[in-house]
């Protein structure tokens, strides 16, 4: 198993990929959008560019967690990954809000097989329909 890893993820807003599973707890905009869940599928690149090699994609939920206008979230995420040398899936999980993030590596199949360890999540940029986020995981 590698020591680290990073690759990008690109995030498409009007994708069918990114819906709402379940809505707001509180439809009155209260709490803003606490309990709304989101599923996900997204593409995974060797670099920032979209067009650049392809690693895999990045599957899971997010559920808001806040009920401020803040976003604070629960998000689980598995990484397919495939570079050629390295092939399996990683699952990830931890508490995400608009910064950087930091969550837990807490498993994975195929070369990542028991992984552990912990990945830091930045955001880098968005355009109307896309917002690209660089992923660095360290593996204990």
């Amino acid at each position: 198993m590698p020591t680290s890893l990073e690759y990008y993820v690109h995030v498409g807003f009007a994708l069918p990929s990114l819906g709402t599973l379940i809505a707001p707890i509180d439809s009155s905009g209260s709490t803003g959008t606490f309990g709304q869940t989101q599923l996900f599928a997204f593409n995974v690149t060797e670099g920032a560019d979209p067009t650049s090699y392809s690693l895999g994609s990045m599957r899971g939920y997010t559920v808001q967690a806040s009920s401020t206008a803040d976003f604070h979230g629960v998000e689980v995420e598995v990484l397919t990954y495939d570079d050629g040398s390295l092939n399996g899936t990683i699952s990830l999980q931890g508490l995400i809000n608009a910064g950087t993030n930091e969550i837990a590596i807490v498993g994975g199949t195929g070369d990542f097989r028991s992984a552990r360890g912990y990945a830091i999540i930045t955001f880098l940029n968005s355009t109307a329909t896309v917002a690209l986020y660089h992923h660095q995981l360290f593996f204990l």
